[in-house]
This record gives C-alpha cells, sequence and structure tokens, in this order.
C-alpha cells in the first residue's frame, strides 16, 4: 500500500494530510504574530506613544527584548511541560491570550491613564530600560511606554506558548529521513507570514493608520485558536518524560556536541530575522522627516529590503530542507553562517535602509542564514535528543535562542543610538562568523544520534 505524503514528508498511519495543513497553516499565522511588531512598533511608538529625543533607537529595541525576557523566563519550563501535557494546549491558551494583549496594546496610554501611574516613576525605570540617566527626556511619554513595556513582555510570554510547540510537534510528526524537510516548511510557513506582514499589512498600515494592524493581529489570533483547536492533533513520543527536568536535560547537553552546536547556532542566528527587520525600519523611520515621510511610508519603505528577503525565503527554504537532509545538518548550518555573516556586513556599509545594492544582496544573503541555520539548528537538536526530550531539548534550544534575541536587540538599540545603524549590523554579522568558524572546527566530533554522542 502507497504511503501517504504531504509536502514530500512520509504522513504517519494515525496522522491525516489534514493535520499537517492546519499544523503549518498556523504556523504562518504565529509567523505573523511573531513579525508584525517589527513594523507596527516604530510609528506606534513615535505617533501614539509620542516618544521624543535621542533614544528612540534604544526604546524600540528594548521593547523587542523585553518580549525575550518573558520567553527567556518561560520558554524552558514550557517546553519541558509540553512533554508532560502535550503541545496542544499550551497553544491554544497562547494563541487566546495573544488576542487579548495584541488589542490591549494599542491602548498603553489609557491603560497608564485609568491606573494613575506616576510620571517620575515610569521615567526612571523607562531610562533605566534605555540605559540612559537622563529621567527628564522620558517623563512626558513614560506612564505609556511603562505599559508598552508590561504589555510586550505578556505579548512574548504568549508567543512563546505557541511559537516552539508547532516546531515541536513537528518533530513528533515526522521521522529522521524527513526532518529537515519538516523544519524547513515550518520555516516557510514563518516566512510566509514574515512576507504577508511586510507586503500587506505594512501598505495596509501605510493607508489606515498603525491603529488597524493592532486589530488585525487580534483577530489573526481569534483565527490561531480555532484553527488549533480543529485541526492539530496531538502525537506525543511514546516514550514520556514523566521524571525528566533541567537537571536531566543539562546532562544530556553536557555529553553530546551535537546539542552544544545546535544551541550556540541557535544563540545568534534565531535572531537574523528580528534584528534584520527591526533596525532597517526604525532606521527608516528616523530619517523619514529628511525624505519628507510620514511614519507609516518610511515603515512601508524601509520594509521593503524584508520583503525581498521574504521572498527569496520562501524560494530557498525547500532547497535548504533537501540539503539538510541529503548533504546533512552540519555542513548546511557552515554554510548558511557563513553567507548570513556576509550578508549583515553588507546592510552595514549599505548608506541606506531603503533597497540599494548592498542592501538587496545583504538581506538575500540573510535569508540564507534564516533558511539554513535556524532551520538547521532545530532539525540538528530534534535529532540529537535523547528519547522523550524532544520538547525539552528544544525548549532549551529556544532558551538560548531568547538569549541571543536580548543580547542583540538590546545591545543594537544602544549600538544604533550610539554610533548608528551601521554598527549593529556590523556586530552581527561578526557574530554569525564566529560560530560558523567554531562549528566548522569542531564538525568532525559532532555525532547525531543521541546514543552515540
Amino acid at each position: 500500500m502507497e504511503k501517504k505524503r504531504f509536502a514530500g514528508i512520509e504522513v504517519p498511519s494515525d496522522l491525516r494530510r489534514r493535520n499537517f495543513l492546519l499544523l503549518y497553516f498556523n504556523t504562518l499565522l504565529i509567523g505573523i504574530l511573531l513579525t508584525v511588531p517589527g513594523i507596527i512598533q516604530p510609528a506606534f511608538l513615535k505617533d501614539v506613544i509620542k516618544v521624543t529625543g535621542d533614544f528612540f533607537g534604544s526604546i524600540n529595541g528594548a521593547l523587542q527584548s523585553i518580549a525575550q525576557v518573558a520567553s527567556l523566563l518561560f520558554i524552558g519550563i514550557l517546553g519541558m511541560l509540553s512533554d508532560k501535557t502535550g503541545r496542544k494546549p499550551l497553544a491554544v491558551v497562547g494563541f487566546m491570550l495573544l488576542a487579548a494583549f495584541y488589542f490591549l496594546f494599542l491602548y498603553s496610554n489609557e491603560i497608564a491613564s485609568f491606573l494613575h501611574i506616576p510620571a517620575g516613576f515610569a521615567a526612571t525605570l523607562c531610562a533605566a530600560l534605555s540605559f540612559s540617566s537622563n529621567q527628564d527626556a522620558f517623563l512626558s511619554f513614560s506612564p505609556g511606554l511603562l505599559t508598552a513595556y508590561l504589555i510586550r513582555f505578556l505579548i512574548g510570554f504568549a508567543l512563546v506558548m505557541v511559537f516552539p510547540q508547532f516546531k515541536t510537534i513537528v518533530a513528533d510528526y515526522t521521522r529522521e529521513k524527513d526532518r529537515g524537510k519538516g523544519m524547513a516548511l515550518n520555516g516557510l510557513m514563518i516566512g510566509v507570514g514574515s512576507l504577508i506582514v511586510f507586503t500587506v499589512l505594512a501598505p495596509l498600515g501605510k493607508k489606515s493608520g498603525v491603529e488597524m494592524l493592532f486589530y488585525i493581529s487580534a483577530s489573526i489570533a481569534i483565527v490561531g485558536t480555532v484553527m488549533t483547536l480543529w485541526g492539530v492533533r496531538e502525537r506525543l513520543p511514546e516514550k514520556k518524560a514523566e521524571k525528566r527536568g533541567v537537571k536531566e536535560l543539562l546532562g544530556a547537553v553536557n555529553k553530546s556536541i551535537a546539542l552544544k552546536a545546535g544551541y550556540l547556532c541557535g544563540l545568534v542566528t534565531r535572531v537574523d530575522v528580528a534584528i534584520t527587520g527591526t533596525f532597517l525600519i526604525t532606521w527608516a523611520v528616523t530619517l523619514a522627516p529628511r525624505y519628507g515621510l510620514s511614519s507609516e511610508e518610511a515603515s512601508f519603505k524601509g520594509a521593503v529590503p524584508m520583503i525581498v528577503m521574504s521572498i527569496f525565503t520562501m524560494i530557498a527554504f525547500p532547497v535548504f530542507g533537501i540539503l539538510l537532509d541529503r548533504w546533512g545538518r552540519v555542513p548546511t548550518i557552515i554554510l548558511s553562517l557563513f553567507l548570513g555573516g556576509t550578508g549583515f556586513l553588507l546592510v552595514a556599509a549599505s548608506p541606506t535602509p531603503f533597497l540599494s545594492t548592498s542592501t538587496f544582496i545583504g538581506v538575500l544573503l540573510v535569508g540564507c542564514s534564516v533558511c539554513g541555520a535556524v532551520v538547521g539548528s532545530s532539525a540538528l537538536t530534534a535529532d540529537a535528543s535523547p528519547p522523550g526530550m524532544v520538547g525539552s531539548a528544544l525548549g532549551g534550544l529556544n532558551t538560548m535562542a531568547q538569549i541571543g534575541m536580548i543580547l542583540f536587540l538590546a545591545s543594537g538599540g544602544v549600538l544604533f543610538d550610539k554610533f548608528g545603524p551601521w554598527a549593529v549590523f556590523l556586530v552581527k554579522g561578526t557574530a554569525n562568523l564566529i560560530v560558523g568558524l567554531l562549528i566548522f572546527i569542531i564538525r568532525k566530533k559532532i555525532r547525531i544520534h543521541p546514543e552515540g554522542v
């Protein structure tokens, strides 16, 4: 009897193609919700919160980083919890929370007024988050900004309840021979989500205002809740991690060079899309007055390179999925890190955030890093995970990714304000190249299967 397949992936006998279809459709939805803050935050900060002064880059970077702090605090715990309770309940609750928090995010000023948050207290905290001692510069907008920080933290918590579950379900649904394609398709759907943000939502924000994007984001989260309940089927491994926790995970990582390599790769590459989108668009918004553009118009023009990257990754993801399965996880990861590092250096050399030759080639190469290194680290980690610990191991990978997000986004905001946009991309590109070199040096010691590491 001919085995069922979905996009070249063998469908287990206890699953239907519909389960795969809705798994990846929901991945697309979470891809939108992961990416949309990058286009709404700059205009939101400028036009709704009314941020002024010389701290725009650091505030935007801190707002992104605060969500990663939430992820860092909870992602490991949620990964281990998913091995015990299942992936689906966490995803459903996460989508419901996203619907509520994206709606409330828009009303940060009104919530601050309702709660009577003192401007002086809020200014002290907001200045500290921007590494500034000039509290007076924050007084006029600090209550709304502090509320925005809190809600962005909660959005980060809700995202981490959803996003990792769909990647772990891919590992649950697939065998090793198809896992590279499965993870690549997961990344492809995230890329499609990003493309929708930059090609559909960014122009819509330019035309209708940034407020509309908050309502759309909340509505997308509601759709995700319904689709997850209806079509995603739980398929936990037969050997469940009933008594495994952080100690057991650390022991597994300590014994496995493959897990260490996957974690190191995740540390530096998961932030690639976020740092590119965040600081290209922030750069564009800061230049808006020079070009006679509104914040929404500048956000859209700054998003054009991201549109190019998203289209490229849609084409490249299947190619890198095949490379991961046929050429190998490690060689593909190394190649992707070198290409991505070179891409960031080209963006650093660009004189403008808008589409130029340097920016164009740079974002294409960064897209290679997204396709190969980000997806490759997930596939490598899933392959090297001990039985019954896939969720925990991927939770550990996601924890490392959040540490990288915080480090690069927070430091990127400071570099942006102190030295200029070029410094953000220079540091990021250098980090990719260094990690690529390190994994190249240890490549012969990396063995995939947990019983052999």
